[in-house]
This record gives C-alpha cells, structure tokens and sequence, in this order.
C-alpha cells in the first residue's frame, strides 16, 4: 500500500504524471500515446483564431490608430495569448497560420499579438523552437516559448524576447488556450448522497513502488472510498463555495472537482489584470444535468505512461460567474469534444464579437461537429467520388492526415481524371504539403504526394516530392526507383541510371531496378519507346 485515503489532487499518481511527461517529452505524441487530432488539427485552428480575432475586436472596438484602424487598449503592448500544455505544437502551427492570414485581411492587421506556447517539459521546449513550421512565427515575433508549471508558477519568461510575463505588466487583456490539459492536472472528486457531501479520497497499492516507472500505472491498484466532508473542504470561499452549491443542488451522483484548474486560471486572471479570455476544448461534463446523469465512482483513463480524467467544465463556469463573467457554450451536448470560452472583463461595448465568432465557429459547425461525422464517414470514404474526396479535403482544411486516410481512392481515381480535376489535385498535394506538420514517424507524406503526381503524368513535380522524401526520411531505395523512373518520363535516361543504380546499392534483390537498369543500357532502348509511342512508360 503506497497511500491510503488520500485527497485525490495530493496523490502520487500525479507525480506519476509529470514523471511521464518529463521522461517522455515529445515522444509521448511521436508515439501516439497521448490522443491529440481532434484538438491538434486545421478545423480547430482555424475556429479558435476566428474566436479570438473577434474578442480582440470587441476590446479594441474603441481604440483607433492615427489611420483610422482599430488599436489595442494599449497600443504599444501586445495582445498574449498563452497555450497551457502545447504539447507536441501543432495546434499552435495549425491555430497561426489561420491567425496570420485572418488577421492580415481585418483592421486589426496592426495590433500586435504575441502567441506563447507552454510546457512543462524543457525537451518540448527545445522541439518547438527547432521546428521549421515554427520558424517563420518565431522570426517573426508572433510565437514565444516558456516554460509553465501550472500547479505553481505566477509568471512566465519568455525564451526569446526574454520578456518576463508577470502581475501588473501585462498592459492588454490574456487570451489563455487549454485543450486536452485540465484532464492531465490535479483535481479532487466528491460525492453527494442524501444531501451530504462526501470526498471520494484515493488508495493506490502495487508490487512495484517505484511511482516513476514507465508501467507504474498499468500494475498499480487505485481504489476510491467516500468519507463525509466536514467543514469547509479547501478554506477557500470560492472553491468552497461552488461546492456547497453542488451539495445543495445535486442529486446523488459522484462528480469530479477541478481544483488545480481553477487555481491555475486564478493566477492566470492575476496576468491578465482580470482581462480574460480561456478557450479550452476537452472531453468532460458543461452543466448541472450532465453532473447529475454521470455514474456512481471514479475512473482513470490511461495513456501509456499517462492518464486523464474528465474536466469538470460546469464548475469552471460557476467560477467565471462568481467573479463576474462571461460563458459560451454550444446550445446542444457534444459527441467528443466539448469547447467553452470563458471570458472576464467587460470591452467598452460588451462581447458582441466575441459571441457572434463563438456561435459561428464552435456552434454551428465546431470541431466537435467535424470530429463526430469524421469518424461517420470513414466507412464510405472508399466509395466516394474524386469530386467529393477533394471537398472532404478542403473541409478538413488540408489536413495532411485527411490525405493518407483518402489516398488508396485517390491513387486510383486521379489516374484516370480529367485534366481540370488533375489540376484541382495538384493543387490540393500543395495546400496539404504547406498544412503538414511533422512529429518525425508518421508516414512519409513526402513520397506519397510525389507518387500521386506521378500517376498523373507530373513527372517533374513528382521528383520534388521524392527530394522531399530523401531529406526528410532518409535514403529508401523504393524513392530512388520512383524518381529514377521520374526521369524515364522526363528523357533524362542519365539520371534516371544513376537513381537506379542508387536504388540497388539500397537493395541489390529490387527486380524493379534490376529491370530498368537493363533496359536503359539496351543500345535500342529509345528505338523500342518510339516503335510503341502509345505505351505507358511506367515500366
């Protein structure tokens, strides 16, 4: 027995936690343990930078610049917005290249902005600012880095500029992003029953002690038991008080206390001088009747090393409203995903922009409506049409995981296709390419474009593709038969010798290889292509 009766955010199991991602860094997504499209992906991106432009129009709706544009209540500062656990960094990559280009059509094409990606991690750190994605944003001064212990820290210094985030110098109000993060961080559980509060307090046992173990979690036992709460459960008005309205309010149900998120947003709010947008996306219960509905007991849902468990966003709304602010929610109950703002501080003429950005990006059509008719319509994407798999492209924003999942259907449709849909294709494979973001592992995008350029007769910007592929995922003797067969179509038989050749100092067995290298040292090798020029030269 390693603990017994234990109040849940003062458990073990969260220096588990941090071990792991201190251990792990950006392996834990390299490896897939940690699920993270449906929060890291160009449809949820783009919604948050909708959100967000339309809440730095509200404060900046009665500050104008000399040329008539809107300007930041305090011109010479930036707009921060900082993300909370940014993981692997795609969604920053993702949510800036949308804030870029919105931002450069809109009068708030001047106000400066400065996003700051978080982590515990240092390695996560480092992975970020040698990302080449993220380059263009750091030289640019609209990305920063820093680290940020959210059970603790009150200020952030900034890696780059080396400007210290801190109470009472941040001039303009904080914009704060948490997807799949307050499921990873302290929090407590409680249960009502007849009226009476009790705290769900946690006992973990294993064989192995060491609670730094990378399989600590799969051999440990944790079990939970109710004991009556007495008394003021935190000594904290606000905690305290959200509690005693769940006691008051709630049938008999067990729900889960986020504890160490409110405590992270008050510090936050200290940032922000009580200006305050947070926009988070995460699986968990947004109102009294989903508390009220949920099972009796507690569980931990695992992630290799990891867990998470689900956040309790109505709770973080009542804290909101305690000090005065502001909710949005979508009107319906999410499928996977659900996404609040929560916003503090009142613009001069209230969040007009902000609501009408949150309704149209989040509610109508969010990232929880595409993650759920995503995974509706994976069964059928092998029976669609080269016309509706460019539209499922387009709606994922060119999501280069999108492609691989379409590119068996659109191997053998755009083969075939008409040249004007040859040419949408081409352009689809270059909006993918420029939306792709790479943890190092996945597929190799690189040479599945360039083979889909090549059966559409692109030979030349096929070889681009495979170049692409050699840097990126190293010598493959199937990429340099492909572009070796790039330059058959192209008439350049010397190169294309050479790629052969380099193919089989790979893998000397590649009959592929061996073949082509035959013919093309045939003294008739041209002479039998023009005695049959309707062949397809493929090989």
């Amino acid at each position: 027995m390693l603990e017994r009766n234990q109040r849940l955010s003062r458990s073990l199991l969260w220096s588990c936690q941090r071990a792991f991602y201190e251990r792990q860094g950006i392996e834990a997504w390299r490896q897939q343990h940690i699920p993270n499209f449906i929060t890291s992906n160009p449809v949820i991106g783009r919604a948050y930078a909708q959100v967000v432009l339309g809440w730095m129009r509200d404060w900046c709706a009665a500050s104008r610049s000399e040329t008539g544009r809107l300007a930041a209540p305090e011109p010479g500062q930036p707009f921060y917005l900082i993300e909370l656990g940014a993981g692997a960094g795609r969604f920053a990559f993702h949510f800036l290249e949308s804030f870029r280009r919105l931002r450069a059509r809109s009068q708030l094409r001047d106000v400066a902005f400065r996003y700051v990606m978080t982590d515990l991690s240092e390695r996560n750190l480092e992975f970020w600012l040698s990302h080449p994605r993220l380059q263009p944003f750091l030289e640019e001064g609209l990305l920063d880095v820093a680290r940020f212990d959210a059970t603790h820290d009150e200020q952030l210094v900034l890696r780059r500029a080396g400007t210290v985030l801190a109470p009472g110098s941040v001039a303009n109000p904080l914009a704060v992003v948490a997807n799949y993060f307050f499921d990873s961080i302290p929090q407590d559980a409680f249960t009502v029953r007849d009226g009476v509060l009790h705290e769900c307090l946690v006992s973990v046992s294993s064989s192995q002690p060491e609670v730094e173990a990378a399989d600590f979690l799969e051999r440990a036992e944790v079990s939970f038991e109710d004991h009556e709460a007495r008394g003021a459960s935190y000594g904290d008005a606000e905690l305290d008080g959200i509690l005693e309205e769940y006691r008051e309010r709630l049938g008999d149900t067990t729900f889960l206390f986020p504890s160490g998120a409110l405590r992270c947003l008050r510090r936050l709010q200290g940032l922000a001088g009580d200006r305050l947008l947070l926009l988070s996306g995460d699986k968990g219960h947004a109102s009294e009747d989903e508390l009220s509905e949920r099972a009796s007991g507690v569980s931990l849902v695992l992630h290799g090393g990891a867990f998470s468990l689900m956040v309790n966003y109505d709770a973080i709304g009542r804290y909101f409203r305690r000090r005065d602010g502001h909710v949005l929610r979508p009107i319906h109950r999410h499928a996977s995903l659900h996404v609040g703002a929560f916003l503090l501080g009142q613009p001069p003429d209230g969040h007009g922009e902000t609501e009408l950005a949150y309704e149209e990006a989040i509610e109508r059509s969010g990232p929880d409506d595409y993650s759920t008719l995503i995974k509706a319509m994976e069964p059928h994407l092998e029976g669609m049409k080269l016309e509706e798999l460019l539209a499922v492209l387009r709606w994922s924003g060119w999501d280069s995981g999108m492609l691989m999942a379409v590119f068996s259907e659109l191997m053998a449709l755009a083969e075939s296709a008409s040249e004007p849909l040859r040419q949408e294709v081409c352009w689809a494979i270059q909006q993918v390419w420029e939306t792709d973001y790479r943890l190092g592992g996945e597929d190799d995008l690189a040479f599945h474009l360039g083979m889909l350029l090549y059966v559409m007769d692109r030979p030349a910007e096929a070889l681009t593709f495979f170049e692409h592929s050699l840097r990126l995922g190293g010598e493959e003797p199937g990429t340099y038969f492909n572009q070796g067969m790039c330059h058959v179509r192209l008439r350049q038989d010397a190169r294309a010798l050479e790629c052969f050749e380099q193919a089989l100092a790979l893998d000397a067995n590649l009959s592929e290889a061996q073949e082509m290298l035959s013919q093309l040292q045939s003294p008739d090798w041209r002479g039998l292509e023009e005695v049959a020029p309707d062949e397809d030269s493929e090989g």
